[in-house]
């Protein structure tokens, strides 16, 4: 799928890199809570982020096709352009409303470049579609510790922050412009398609896509959270960027070696958060000189944790994109209004704390012990059965090693008149070889499945019985046919077909 773009996976790790510099650059010019004027602007650009993806994802839901239309891509071009224009107005002349309208039109041309640079990131192969987004964290991250300190040592610096933003997503854009489009096209294509010929695959199960959905929301809280904790008015701390992009690299090089790569990426990110809130309460108790040191070590802490997260959501939405094609816009845009909510409930939270401190100083203290509470309790109870590699797989409900061939044979025409298409020719060689094999009924009825690339959580909800019988069935199948794994079984339905 990859080769369809030639070169693009460098291209989509510019356009990742391009987008992450221009959330930080964002983060630095909307959140702070002391300066003159902008010390609203967090809440406006993040609601204005919420409106701009529940726009796109209403959109996605019920007009597909004007998504795919390239007029499309103008109108988000036009609209960032015109709400950089507004923001930078509103900012030199203290006018909220045009700062409002300028975070709404900046906020739904950002979306869209997201979208893009989500959807061809989607249409890598999957053994590529990790590579891209921790090296564009990184990079970014080694760049932001000279890039960062030149912006803040002009003057004014929140504009050059904001030039760096408009920058940013000019370079994404035109990244994406191209290989966005075409992987939206096909997007469209495969769900035209679908509704077309009636797919019997069914969508992404209601509880399935609900438990990722609060994921996400879960995540982007704790994104907006740390957000406003680390860039608000924290005694100008700042962050150690070299010391997040080793973490994130850190954490990539250890997933290698885990089956669950995606799952380690969160659990990791979930520690260091955890320990960035845990050391905030230790900061009112230290000397001034001593404090500052403190509160530099828990920024780093909360951003290279909540970079994580940004990181893990790129990957897990790219990866359900790319293994159900025909649902990948719903996808994507979904996962990303969930978070853009969270983050939006995060800096409510932050902000929430900070008033209060002025009645107490110990509610921030007790707030961020809560909210590491709450994480903790959430990972443990409402997660315990969780995992992100079964999430993903479940969306499309298609192994990564099949996921090729299941979109090749989605896109191939139909089989002429008096010749059986691929599903006949499957379900009849898994009968021959269920009849070979000795296999029971309810046996030959997984069997086909199986070579249809589903998953064994899908087949238990299909089939209305527990994962452990469905285990059971699978390793009966295995023996019988003297198979070790579901690629096994599709080579072998694949070589019935091959030897007629």
């Amino acid at each position: 799928m990859a080769r369809a773009f030639g070169g693009f996976p460098l291209r989509c790790c510019i356009a990742l890199a391009a987008l992450v510099l221009g959330a930080l650059a964002l983060n630095l010019f909307v959140v702070p809570s002391t300066g003159s004027y902008p010390s609203y602007a967090g809440f406006a650009a993040a609601l204005a982020a919420v409106a701009a993806y529940a726009v796109l994802f209403a959109l996605a839901r019920r007009s597909p096709a004007v998504l795919d239309r390239p007029l499309a891509s103008w109108i988000g071009l036009g609209s960032f352009a015109a709400g950089s224009c507004l923001v930078g107005l509103g900012y030199a002349a203290e006018s909220t409303p045009a700062s409002l309208a300028g975070w709404l039109l900046a906020s739904l041309g950002t979306a869209w470049a997201v979208v893009l640079a989500g959807s061809a990131l989607a249409r890598l192969e999957p053994s590529k579609g990790l590579t891209p987004v921790p090296v564009a964290f990184a990079a970014v991250y080694i760049a932001s510790s000279v890039l960062v300190p030149l912006l803040g040592s002009v003057r004014p610096a929140r504009l050059a922050l904001l030039a760096l933003y408009v920058v940013a997503y000019l370079v994404a854009l035109a990244c994406v412009w191209k290989p966005g489009r075409a992987a939206f096209s096909f997007f469209a294509r495969q769900r035209a398609a679908d509704d077309e010929r009636g797919d019997d695959r069914p969508r992404v199960s209601r509880p399935r896509a609900s438990v990722l959905i609060a994921v996400m929301f879960a995540m982007g809280l704790v994104c907006g959270y740390t957000a406003f904790v680390v860039y608000g008015s924290r005694e100008s701390a700042g962050v150690s960027y070299v010391a997040v992009a080793a973490a994130m690299l850190g954490v990539i090089a250890a997933s290698r070696f885990a089956k669950s790569r995606t799952d380690v990426v969160f659990h990791f990110g979930l520690l260091l958060v955890l320990a960035g809130l845990l050391v905030v309460p230790f900061v009112a108790q230290t000397a001034s000189g001593e404090r500052v040191a403190l509160v530099h070590v828990s920024n780093t802490l909360l951003a290279a944790g909540s970079e994580c997260f940004a990181m893990l959501v790129w990957i897990v939405l790219a990866s359900c994109g790319a293994r159900r094609p025909s649902q990948a816009l719903s996808l994507l845009l979904g996962g990303r209004l969930s978070v853009a909510g969270g983050m939006l409930g995060g800096l409510v939270v932050g902000a929430c704390a900070s008033s209060l401190s002025a009645v107490n100083p110990l509610v921030p203290d007790v707030v961020a012990v809560g909210f590491a509470f709450a994480l903790v309790a959430y990972a443990l109870v409402g997660l315990r059965r969780f995992s992100f590699e079964d999430a993903v797989a479940g969306a499309g409900d298609v192994p990564a090693t099949a996921a090729a061939a299941a979109i090749e044979a989605e896109t191939a025409p139909e089989a002429p008149e008096g010749r059986e298409g691929p599903t006949a020719a499957i379900e009849r060689n898994c009968d021959a070889l269920a009849c070979k094999g000795g296999l029971t009924g309810r046996e030959t009825e997984i069997l086909k499945m199986l070579a249809r690339g589903r998953s064994a959580p899908f087949i238990a909800q299909e089939l209305v019985i527990s994962p452990n019988t469905v285990k059971t069935h699978v390793k009966h199948i295995y023996a019988k046919l003297d198979a070790h794994s579901q690629q096994e079984i599709i080579n072998l339905v694949d070589g019935s077909r091959a030897a007629e």
